[in-house]
């Protein structure tokens, strides 16, 4: 009996690793938030003080002030929309969707301004199938090898700023035409450095498509055949949060 039971922490120590074989790889698509991350108008906008400390109170603890649209976050459709979701309404089923990486890294090099259009879109497709109803869609434009450089991330000259983001025709399609539940994209907006209207949010957000901006790692990413997993803190009428956001590999 005692040879058998010495062959049960084995047993399981074996089915535990077997298990975390057959988990698909996971893919963390954000920035930790630190202080002195870049901030939209380079004022602080997170801020860390300890509350307690293992050493004085036998725990740790801290209290932080963040601004709901900094780091890697969500924009909530209420962000511009007045009959849009905040935060706590966006229904959680959106929250989990398969993904599609569309990649104008080699556009974005180029041209600091590029925006995704919709021939973009349509190449995307054409090669790659047509992006599913209520998918999340990834910009990747290797924005976030900047990070967290503010200078050079947000990218001012003369007062405007300078990085990728979309149309708003590309926007259109995939909020309207393809019904997507949300656009993530590595740079500080989905609408391009110089706008001053926010154009691109205007199109997406009465449609109750929210954004990820800030985002990371998306280059690293297959076109299709991968899942996202958004989780903003979750904010009662909130225009957006700090968010965590997965992609599950095949």
């Amino acid at each position: 009996m005692c040879a058998r039971l010495a062959w049960v922490p084995i047993l399981l120590l074996a089915g535990a690793a077997l298990s975390a074989q057959s988990q698909p790889p996971i893919v963390d698509l954000g920035h930790p938030i630190q202080q002195g991350d870049p901030s939209w108008d380079a004022q602080p906008a997170y801020h860390r003080t300890t509350v307690a400390t293992m050493e004085k109170d036998g725990y740790a603890a801290g209290k932080i002030d963040v601004e709901e649209h900094f780091g890697t976050h969500l924009d909530a459709p209420a962000h511009f929309a007045s009959s849009g979701w905040t935060v706590d309404r966006i229904p959680v089923d959106r929250l989990y969707r398969p993904g599609v990486r569309l990649d104008v890294s080699k556009e974005a090099a180029a041209n600091s301004d590029y925006r995704v259009t919709v021939e973009d879109i349509a190449g995307f497709e054409r090669q790659s199938g047509q992006i599913p109803r209520g998918a999340i869609v990834l910009i990747a434009t290797g924005w976030d090898r900047f990070w967290p450089d503010r200078a050079r991330y947000m990218n001012e000259s003369n007062g405007v700023k300078h990085f990728p983001g979309l149309m708003p025709e590309a926007v259109a399609l995939l909020a309207r035409d393809r019904a997507v539940a949300g656009i993530g994209i590595d740079t500080p907006s989905v609408d391009y450095g110089p706008s001053t209207k926010f154009e691109a949010h205007h199109v997406s957000m009465p449609l109750n498509v929210y954004h990820i901006e800030n985002a990371a790692h998306l280059t690293t990413l297959p076109a299709t055949g991968f899942h996202v997993m958004v989780a903003p803190i979750n904010i009662a009428g909130g225009s957006g949060g700090p968010t965590r956001i997965f992609a599950f590999l095949k």
